[in-house]
């Protein structure tokens, strides 16, 4: 039977209890905030310092039928006065990869855009392997950019995937008849795109690339945070021929936006808790 053990331990004593953790068998050891002293996630748009250290942490181990009266011993030894109770609970049996599998269910985003797994696919649903690149439908700024192509899909059109990820979004339009194309400047990401496009039997031309070299499209499609939008707003300008959609926005950051994109006209703002999208259109 596994089991976990967590002690509550000043930073500067974690070196020596997790050698002593590791000596004792565990299969891993793992540092974690003490509740409510996460510092917040930093984000691509963050600048500064980062948080300092907080002066305590939580070691967690984890062992396979251990002789806990001594490693309690031992982490009591070593921890110090000041550190807090040793407590052991027993480790559920899980089966990870169906738990896994668990965090992608079947997703129908519009009458005409469902996306799926391989392991459930359905007939005429988008399949994307959950991988490296962002987009397997379920964040709220995908589901935005999928109703929004859906939407706006004119067969024979163009569209472009700015920062393309899994490739969902372009797969979705070149599914509905447009002519899709999308770059990423993550590499492994456009591997995942090319996979997911070839599993949708769909032509969609992905690179690895920047924004300075794509073409102009009809649909210009960009779930990308708001400082990087604002960062590439002459070239989105220049690459959007009729329809802007972007969809990567927090609603506190939404005039970086707004302001950076003034000269094209504002058709329709989407809003799902934080997340705001926008659809822009270049005046005739």
């Amino acid at each position: 039977m596994w089991w976990e053990v967590a002690v509550d331990v000043a930073r500067r004593r974690f070196d020596r209890v997790s050698g002593a953790l590791f000596g004792a068998g565990a299969s891993g050891v793992q540092e974690e905030h003490r509740p409510g002293e996460a510092p917040a996630p930093r984000q691509p748009w963050d600048t500064g310092p980062a948080p300092k250290a907080t002066e305590r942490v939580i070691v967690k181990a984890w062992f396979e039928d251990p002789d806990r009266e001594r490693i309690t011993a031992t982490v009591a030894a070593l921890a110090g006065l000041d550190a807090g109770p040793t407590r052991w609970s027993p480790v559920p049996e899980v089966d990870y990869e169906q738990s896994w599998k668990a965090n992608f269910p079947v997703l129908e985003v519009s009458p005409r855009i469902t996306v799926a797994p391989p392991w459930d696919a359905r007939p005429g649903a988008v399949i994307i392997e959950p991988g490296q690149g962002f987009g397997t439908g379920h964040h709220p700024t995908t589901r935005m950019a999928l109703r929004a192509i859906d939407a706006l899909a004119r067969p024979g059109a163009t569209c472009l995937d700015v920062g393309c990820g899994s490739g969902v979004l372009a797969i979705a339009a070149a599914r509905l008849g447009l002519t899709a194309s999308g770059f990423d400047v993550e590499t492994t990401a456009i591997s995942d795109a090319i996979k997911n496009a070839e599993r949708n039997g769909v032509a969609v031309s992905f690179r690895a690339d920047t924004i300075d070299h794509a073409a102009p499209a009809d649909l210009v499609v960009a779930n990308l945070h708001a400082e990087l939008i604002v960062m590439l707003a002459a070239d989105l300008l220049r690459v959007t021929t009729a329809d802007l959609v972007l969809a990567g926005i927090l609603a506190d950051r939404e005039g970086l936006v707004t302001t950076a994109l003034s000269e094209l006209v504002l058709v329709e703002r989407y809003v799902d808790g934080e997340w705001v999208g926008l659809h822009y259109r270049r005046a005739s």
